[in-house]
């Protein structure tokens, strides 16, 4: 029996954190609110993660996907990874990356890759379905339509935050960080007359519920940004804070954003159901972190496979910073990052010791 569907020691996941509680340890000094590090030394890691941290890395021009996909799921297989079967892995999320759409997205042609290769191995339309945060950016991105009372994907649902599924009211995260303006305002809409109410939610960040409850297993496909918090956007943050509520007041946090991160990840629930991650470099951002920007777009055809997320985020760095140095911009280098740094402590895995394949 793979190792795959052996169970981690059980964490409570839905309050309280290790890593954010100490993280939110604010020192006041002259006014201004500072975030210390964590005293990870402190920190007892429940179990340490046993999957391999494997990369495996494949060329691939655009539009042609499926043989590179095809291979490269086969070559994890091969070496002990999760085998995609209907009799052992009953139903598949995948989580899509569309934030930057249209600018930088997931593209349409990798998910048509994907779906057919589940549909080759015996997936019917009902054990799979696409996944992402925001209802309109999905639209932008071309995988549904605000219009539709049905939203599928070439016949494969496709849900967001909008899906009274996606999210589930005892899974959350709380932390005592203030909300950005723009949430509290919506607070404030939602609950005019109900001010404890409206403290109760701003200080809770909701789970995707619907990518690990109910034997759902996922695969997380995700295109890579430059990031000033966490270094990268990629595949980590696609699966945490591009999943969550209540997610902007963590975003431009330089210690908080890795730390919610590597916690959100490190959930067992949420930890244990994954399946691949998958990181598309034909399109990708190196610079001016967080918001897109085309003038800083670079393209490499290669695709990336990596059962750990953090891993492929690791890789994905290493050509983000070719451009960077190419360009005179300072790298942003995979040791100094809290990301990777924090995943460690919490057993998620070192990203820096990742062993790179590549797959013909």
């Amino acid at each position: 029996m793979n190792y795959f569907f052996q169970r981690m020691v059980k964490r409570q996941a839905s309050v309280s954190f290790f890593l954010i509680s100490f993280v939110c340890l604010r020192v006041v000094v002259e006014g201004e609110v500072k975030f210390p590090a964590p005293p990870f030394n402190s920190i007892k890691v429940d179990s340490i993660d046993t999957r391999s941290m494997d990369i495996f890395r494949a060329q691939s021009m655009k539009g042609k996907y499926l043989s590179s996909l095809r291979k490269l799921i086969s070559a994890a297989e091969n070496r002990g990874g999760p085998r995609l079967r209907p009799s052992t892995i009953s139903n598949i999320a995948i989580k899509i990356k569309t934030k930057h759409a249209p600018g930088l997205q997931v593209s349409s042609l990798l998910v048509d890759a994907l779906l057919n290769i589940l549909s080759k191995r015996g997936y019917q339309k009902d054990q799979i379905f696409l996944v992402d945060r925001d209802e309109l950016s999905l639209a932008r991105a071309g995988f549904s339509s605000p219009r539709k009372i049905d939203n599928l994907y070439n016949g494969y649902q496709v849900v967001s935050s909008r899906n009274q599924n996606y999210f589930n009211p005892i899974w959350l995260h709380d932390s005592p960080m203030p909300p950005t303006i723009h949430d509290r305002a919506r607070f404030f809409l939602q609950y005019p007359q109900d001010r404890l109410m409206r403290i109760a939610e701003e200080r809770k960040s909701y789970l995707p519920s619907i990518l690990f409850l109910n034997d759902v297993f996922w695969i997380n496909l995700s295109v890579a940004m430059d990031h000033l918090s966490l270094g990268i956007e990629g595949a980590s943050a696609n699966m945490t804070t591009g999943a969550i509520s209540n997610y902007q007041r963590f975003l431009n946090k330089p210690t908080l954003a890795p730390a919610t991160v590597a916690e959100i990840l490190a959930i067992p629930e949420l930890w244990e159901n994954r399946l691949y991650s998958i990181m598309d470099l034909s399109h990708y951002q190196f610079a001016n972190a967080g918001q897109f920007d085309a003038e800083f777009l670079g393209r490499e055809s290669t695709l990336l496979l990596s059962e750990n997320p953090l891993s492929v985020d690791r890789a994905a760095l290493s050509v983000l910073n070719m451009q960077r140095k190419e360009l005179g911009f300072i790298e942003r280098k995979a040791n100094e990052l809290l990301l990777f740094q924090y995943a460690k402590e919490l057993g998620l895995g070192d990203a820096l010791k990742a062993e790179t394949y590549d797959v013909q």
